[in-house]
């Protein structure tokens, strides 16, 4: 798959800061841009996982562990889908 190379400069402070090695920063800079993504619809779950060098399962957990449902439903979606459940088993009775 054909990939996009970019350049990101640093301040060599902010590593200082972070107590990170360069490599560990670009780690966590991907898994946050894929969680992000994600939780703003841009990435589906799959592409979100991909860009931060996950395999699905592993982006789950990622997600959990900062409390973000992989069902992202916008509140309204969901009251929507509930009524339209309920007015369904309502007319099947």
């Amino acid at each position: 798959m054909p990939v996009k190379k970019m350049e990101l400069n640093i301040p060599d402070d902010i590593f200082l800061a972070l107590n990170e090695k360069p490599e560990e920063l670009l780690k966590d800079i991907k898994s946050f841009a894929a969680i992000k993504f994600f939780e703003m619809g841009k990435l589906s779950l799959g592409k979100a996982a991909e860009l931060a060098e996950m395999d699905k399962l592993d982006f789950i957990e990622l997600l959990s562990r900062h409390s973000i449902s992989v069902y992202n439903y916008a509140p309204e979606e969901l009251e929507e889908d509930l009524s339209n459940i309920q007015k369904t088993r309502k007319a099947s009775k």
